[in-house]
């Protein structure tokens, strides 16, 4: 069996002075790459202190987060917690003192650590604030996405009390083929509890499923029995009422005036007499109040037209054989 020779001693030297170099040149441009960010994060940590010895919490917590960011130290989270707890950020800082103590646990001698972190998230819940987005089952649609302050709420979030940060945040809800739902809600920095209720969505106008449109309706003229014409209509039945119960009594009374002439007693033919009379005034006024009733029955149906209808024109009606007036349009 043949076998290839052993290189010589000095391409072995050779292979392992360039294998080293290049660990050398690997290992420089790691530290040079490490080196500024970490120097920007002991930067951002240095001046997130100063802002907070002068009472600029809220830009404290923002040089803290940028620190955090370029080297996730668990000093800087626990610094972080602490300036959002001053902030009145109760969510973020019991969020942020969780996870310090969650880190602090697989840290060699973090054991202090761990216990002020926990100690510190324990005490920050108690005044932790919290919503609920409330998804009922009507309003779930396919493809449908919810928003607060422009972050997605993932589904499992949905109906649970989550907490949040005192502030004012905007709930959107989309889905495909719908049209999109916002409103707006202010929660309290501390031990507060609100809730948003999406609705059911209503489909667009144009794109995917719609509800077909149902036919154009002519346009409703409105009805010509207005009220006053419904009025006009009783007062004439209670006219024509008047009128015929009026000439029933004129004719009673005519009855009553021929029998007082024939009665041959005069106690009784003046008795029949009156009693004519107040039949014949009974008849005029009865005759008069349904006269009244149906000039008024007129003036009302006249007057009480739908604004929608045509109205009446009133014409002198003039010709060779007769002149007067007429009515024209419609009743």
């Amino acid at each position: 069996m043949t076998r290839n020779p052993p290189p010589p001693p000095h391409a072995c030297r050779r292979a392992s002075l360039l294998l080293a170099a290049l660990v050398t040149v690997l290992a420089a441009t790691g530290a040079a790459v490490a080196q500024p960010a970490t120097a920007q994060a002991e930067h951002l940590f240095r001046e997130g202190k100063r802002l907070m010895s002068e009472g600029n919490i809220g830009a404290a917590c923002d040089a803290f987060e940028g620190s955090y960011a370029k080297d996730p130290a668990i000093s800087t989270l626990l610094n972080l917690a602490d300036c959002r707890e001053k902030n009145q950020q109760y969510a973020s800082a019991w969020a942020h003192f969780i996870e310090a103590a969650r880190k602090s646990r697989t840290t060699p001698d973090a054991a202090a650590l761990r216990k002020t972190a926990q100690e510190r998230a324990d005490a920050v819940e108690g005044r932790m604030s919290y919503l609920i987005i409330n998804v009922p089952d009507e309003a779930r649609l396919e493809g449908l996405t919810i928003t607060r302050n422009g972050i997605p709420v993932e589904p499992v979030e949905w109906n649970r009390d989550i907490p949040v940060d005192g502030g004012v945040y905007e709930i959107e809800g989309k889905a495909p083929a719908y049209e999109a739902w916002s409103t707006t809600v202010k929660v309290g920095n501390a031990k507060d509890k609100q809730s948003v209720n999406v609705p059911r969505f209503r489909q667009a106008i144009a794109g995917g499923p719609t509800v077909p449109a149902e036919p154009a309706q002519p346009r409703d003229r409105g009805s010509s029995f207005t009220g006053k014409r419904k009025a006009a209509v009783g007062l004439w039945v209670i006219g024509a009422a008047a009128i015929g119960g009026g000439a029933a009594f004129e004719l009673k009374s005519q009855s009553t005036y021929d029998d007082a002439k024939a009665a041959m007693d005069n106690a009784r033919r003046h008795e029949l007499t009156d009693s004519a009379n107040t039949q014949r005034r009974i008849g005029l006024a009865a005759g008069a109040l349904g006269v009244v009733a149906v000039g008024a029955g007129a003036y009302l149906w006249f007057t009480g037209r739908s604004a929608d209808h045509d109205g009446v024109e009133i014409a002198p009606d003039l010709s060779s054989d007769r002149a007067g007036i007429a009515l024209l349009g419609s009743f």
